[in-house]
């Protein structure tokens, strides 16, 4: 699975910022009025990101004592890899991918709705709640899209040549 684009991501939130806009704006011009964000949206899109966070701290463990092994690789003292479920860490890494797409489209349909009050001739105080859902969506992508990255395998380069070696070596001797 290749890791979401940053490209991709701008393009939902473009996508969704024009669908924020002129939906609510049609909406307007035939007498309704503009969406506000609920409380209950305003506390899960930040509540995502934060549960998403607390699923992949084994990873983001993972992640940094793996720097840290290789600093001291050298030494006998060393302590071994943990090793992580690769099913949990697959099922961390699509939640990611999903929210990181899912807080995209939610930012920009939230920053639709900011940039249609702002420029609306009188600014009521609904726009504080879809501030606040803004930012809980800017939450949710920015957290899906780094627990995306820390979650890839890099590449061994010592793995490869052990292999690369070794398959030479069959080659060379057949038995």
């Amino acid at each position: 699975m290749k890791p979401t684009k940053f490209q991709t991501l701008l393009a939902w939130a473009v996508i969704s910022t024009t669908a924020g806009y002129l939906v609510p704006k049609l909406i307007v011009a035939s007498g309704g009025q503009v969406p506000i964000a609920t409380l209950s949206l305003i506390i899960t899109l930040p509540l995502i990101a934060i549960l998403l966070v607390l699923f992949a701290l084994p990873m983001i463990r993972a992640y940094r004592s793996a720097g840290k092994t290789k600093l001291a690789s050298a030494s006998k003292t060393a302590k071994p890899r943990t090793l992580i479920n690769p099913f949990y860490a697959v099922r961390v890494v699509l939640l990611a991918k999903a929210i990181a797409v899912a807080g995209a489209i939610f930012f920009g349909w939230q920053l639709g709705l900011v940039w249609l009050q702002l420029s609306a001739p009188v600014i009521t105080a609904a726009i504080w709640y879809n501030l606040a859902a803004l930012i809980g969506a800017l939450l949710m992508l920015i957290a899906g899209w780094v627990i995306e990255r820390v979650c890839r395998i890099r590449d061994d380069s010592n793995g490869e040549a052990s292999s690369q070696s070794g398959a030479k070596n069959i080659e060379a001797n057949p038995a």
